[in-house]
């Protein structure tokens, strides 16, 4: 069988943005990062800030992994859960990020003469 590259991270990191996501409190931040820009943002913003783990594997087998997360300490989940909250705060932080219009769009918007004087 032929050996596959599998990263282990990912996974892990995007069942926790899931799950924090869903507990969160505020139902905007889930509408919010719903968008797929937003969602891959924050996965590379922790990604970014952990070590990734990778393991070789014969390439039927890695299909059918389903648990990874023994792959990192109870003290890495937890890192791994502070770097979710702290990617949250810094991308809704930049609301040009999230409040964004396409560019056609706020070109039209910003051509059209205001009827606010009559």
């Amino acid at each position: 069988m032929t050996q596959t590259i599998v990263n282990l991270t990912l996974p892990i990191v995007t069942d926790k943005i899931d799950d924090i996501l869903a507990a969160y409190p505020l139902y905007e931040y889930r509408q919010v990062f719903a968008v797929p820009e937003l969602r891959q943002k924050l996965t590379a913003y922790v990604l970014a800030r952990l070590p990734v783990v990778y393991v070789t594997m014969d390439s039927g087998v890695a299909c059918d992994m389903t648990s990874t997360g023994h792959c990192y300490s109870s003290e890495q989940h937890d890192q791994i859960k502070q770097l979710i909250h702290q990617g949250i705060d810094a991308l809704l932080g930049r609301p040009e990020t999230w409040q964004r219009r396409p560019s056609a769009e706020r070109a039209e918007a910003e051509s059209v003469p205001s009827s606010w004087f009559g």
